[in-house]
Formats: C-alpha cells, sequence, structure tokens
C-alpha cells in the first residue's frame, strides 16, 4: 500500500490543489494520504480542515505547535504511513501537482524493480510547461556540488528516459520501506534544505537504486525568480551544503574540498557585498561560522534577517531597454526577460543601439573582457544566477577580488580543517 504525505507550511491553497491532483490520479489501487501542517502562522490549517472534511475521504490531518522543518514534518508523515502499514511513501510538496498516472507510474516501477529504494519523475516548470526544473539530483565529489539535472533545459527527445541519480527532490519522491529501514528517515538536523539531498545519498550508501522517470510529469508553480522575503534560504542552503561534504568527502579530497567551498561561500559574499544587499553577505559569514562550529537543526532567530537583495537590477535593465542581442542562444533566459518585458526585441544580429548580453558562469571568474565595458556600457554579462555585470564600478569590483579571495582563504581554511577532524574523528 502506498502512503502520499504532503507537509504544509502556510501554503494552505496550494496544498489543496496538490491534493485534488492525487484525487484525479488512476491506477494506485489502496493508498493513504497523510497531510501535515508544520506550525502555519496564516490560515492554513483551517483551509485544509475544511476541505478535507468536505471530501469525505480517508485522510490524516495532523498539526503541529512547532516548526519542525521540512524534514521533521515530512518524517512525521512518514512514521504515520509506516505504522500504517504502508509499504511505500510518496512525499509532494505543497507547490507541486501531478498528472493522473505519475503516482502509478513511480509505484509500479518500485514494484517492479526492488532494488530501487527512491525514485521520482521529471518537474517541469508550472509556467513553462515544457522547460524542466529537475529531473533527479547529482552529487559531484569533483566539484563539491549538487546539481538538480536537466534543470531549465527544454524537454524533447534528447532527454532520457530514465535518470539513475544520487537523489530526488522532495517535492515529489517515492521511497520503499526496505530503503527507509536500512537508511533511516529523512535527516533532520538539516532543518531545511539539503535533507532530500542526504537522504538519496544515505539510500544510496545503503545499496539501493535512485531513479528519475521521463514518463511521471509533476508541475512546480515555483517562479524560479520569486524573491524570497529572508535570508533563511541562502543561510540554510550554505551551511547545510558546507555540512555535507565535511561529513561524506573523502579523507585525502578534503583539504581540495575545503578550498572549493570556501571560494564559494567567499564569491556569494563578495556579489552580495557588490549589490549592497549586506544582510545576504552577513548571512553568508553566518552559515559558514555555524558549519564550522558544528551548528545544526533549527537556526537562532539573529541568523535569519530580512532579504535586502532586491534583484531589482536585473528587472530594472529590462524593462528600460526596447532591443537587446543574445551572443548565444538561451531559450530559458530569452522567456524570462520576455516575462519581464514582453515587448522587447531580440535582434539577430549586434546592432549599435542593442545591447550585447554575455553569458557566463560567475561574473567574478571573469578575467579579460570581450567588450572594453570599462568605457562603454554596450555590454552586459549575466552568470547562471543571474546576476548582472553592467556598470564601470562592477568590472573594478570584479578586478579586485582575487587578492581579497586570497586572504580570506588563508585565514579560514584551517577553522574548516578542525571541524572536519572533530566530527570524523580523523587526522588530516
Amino acid at each position: 500500500m502506498l502512503g502520499i504525505v504532503i507537509s504544509n507550511y502556510n501554503k494552505g491553497n496550494e496544498t489543496l490543489r496538490c491534493l485534488r491532483s492525487v484525487f484525479d490520479s488512476q491506477g494506485l489501487g489502496e493508498y493513504k494520504i497523510f497531510i501535515v501542517d508544520n506550525a502555519s502562522t496564516d490560515d492554513s490549517y483551517k483551509i485544509i480542515f475544511d476541505a478535507v472534511m468536505e471530501s469525505r475521504r480517508d485522510i490524516t490531518l495532523t498539526r503541529c505547535e512547532h516548526d519542525l522543518g521540512s524534514g521533521g514534518g515530512l518524517n512525521l508523515g512518514i512514521r504515520q504511513a509506516l505504522d500504517s502499514g504502508c509499504g511505500y511513501v510518496c512525499c509532494l510538496g505543497e507547490e507541486v501537482t501531478v498528472e493522473q498516472d505519475t503516482l502509478a507510474t513511480m509505484l509500479e516501477y518500485m514494484h517492479s524493480n526492488p532494488g530501487t529504494g527512491m525514485t521520482g519523475g521529471k518537474v517541469y516548470h508550472k509556467h513553462m510547461p515544457h522547460y524542466i526544473q529537475q529531473y533527479g539530483i547529482s552529487v559531484d565529489f569533483k566539484h563539491f556540488r549538487a546539481s538538480s539535472l536537466y534543470a531549465d533545459t527544454y524537454d524533447d527527445d534528447t532527454v532520457p528516459n530514465i535518470v539513475y541519480c544520487d537523489a530526488i527532490g522532495a517535492c515529489g519522491m517515492m521511497v520503499s520501506k526496505r530503503a527507509i529501514d536500512a537508511s533511516g528517515l529523512i535527516p533532520e538536523e538539516n532543518f531545511l534544505y539539503w535533507d532530500d539531498t542526504e537522504w538519496g545519498f544515505k539510500i544510496r550508501q545503503a545499496g539501493f537504486t535512485v531513479a528519475a522517470l521521463g514518463d511521471a510529469h509533476l508541475y512546480h508553480s515555483a517562479d524560479p525568480m520569486r524573491r524570497c522575503d529572508n535570508t533563511k534560504a541562502n543561510y540554510y542552503l550554505t551551511r547545510n551544503c558546507l555540512n555535507f561534504f565535511m561529513k561524506y568527502t573523502k579523507p585525502e579530497k578534503c583539504a581540495q574540498m575545503s578550498i572549493v567551498l570556501l571560494r564559494s561561500v567567499y564569491e556569494s559574499f563578495y556579489l552580495h557585498r557588490m549589490g549592497h544587499a549586506h544582510n545576504m553577505a552577513q548571512s553568508d559569514i553566518s552559515a559558514l561560522l555555524d558549519a564550522a562550529y558544528g551548528v545544526n537543526g533549527q537556526a537562532n532567530a539573529d541568523r535569519i534577517l530580512e532579504n535586502d537583495e532586491s534583484g531589482l537590477g536585473f528587472v530594472n535593465f529590462f524593462e528600460e531597454h526596447e532591443e537587446v542581442y543574445m551572443e548565444d542562444d538561451d531559450p530559458f533566459l530569452e522567456q524570462v526577460i520576455r516575462q519581464i518585458n514582453p515587448n522587447i526585441i531580440f535582434a539577430q544580429i549586434p546592432k549599435p543601439n542593442a545591447v550585447t548580453i554575455i553569458r557566463c558562469s560567475s561574473i567574478l571568474g571573469i578575467k579579460d573582457f570581450e567588450y572594453s565595458i570599462d568605457f562603454s556600457d554596450s555590454a552586459v554579462y549575466i552568470d547562471n544566477n543571474y546576476r548582472m555585470l553592467a556598470t564601470r564600478e562592477d568590472a573594478a569590483q570584479v578586478k579586485n577580488y582575487e587578492p581579497s579571495l586570497q586572504l580570506f582563504l588563508y585565514a579560514m581554511q584551517p577553522v574548516i580543517l578542525r571541524r572536519i577532524e572533530e566530527l570524523r574523528k580523523i587526522r588530516l
């Protein structure tokens, strides 16, 4: 039997849309639904309670008095599902809807492949349904990062029908009881973010396969340009990434890992400082220090600040321009820009009155400017996180980045290596 777990936090109406898509599912056989309201501060619980009563279905609704975090909320529902005799558990995010055969496709695959401990589907951007948001998660111990596979890729015949990976996003993952018995529940010490990645990784360590299925379609309503009101996401993503790789990196690679991740944190700090987002810059350093000194679980209140990174520079830039030229085709970025300014013209060739867009992985990695951006505003650089280098001041700060980075690495690498030795009980 399948148990379906939905953990809600201040998204009552979205949870109902998710729930309706579950009701419309076909071919599932017997299943049970467990909804956990994770200490919502709005009227979510009442919205969900009224809908559950009206549906007259056998749904277990639990209200938490305190925020348990994403992993803690899901674990509460998972325990209820296992106690009810479920051999498989599917976790769905509040902002996700599923097609009618999605859950049945995932369940049938797990029945037919008992060595698979975790499976998921192909998650699309709901507002751009031909573009993939996530199709499995890969953990990279060469570059020390986790990546959402095929993110922002246009879905066509070149995308494989099955992706074997390291983890599945918590917005739509199905796990067998056998895998849970072998690896444990979702790690709760992360509180938010990286809990699904670490769970999938532990399930793989226990000897199970993790697979994302191309025939299982889910739609996620979150806008990639949506701004978070506080520094919560930045803090937990940074801290928990550091904690993950400090726990699981092979000892002989820890020195390399510490340099790579410290560079990443400092890059984020420097970019936030360049953008005058002082609270975000502070959250970068707070996350680093908490990871270095073994802080887990829910962060202290003083760690979560108001988000002062407006992102308005990116938006305003394209609102104010009538015509641009993009050096390399990037259909997803083009769609994002057209959402900001539907009337903007994309020139087919460079023009004097059209600003040239140059893509790069990070604006701080630019060494030689193809255009004389110090003396001209005819070109802008946009990196993978939609950060822009567009002014003489930006260019000057980029040129000063590397010397300050080296001082930061010199100061902080010994601190990280000492934390790894304490955590792993090893000598580096």
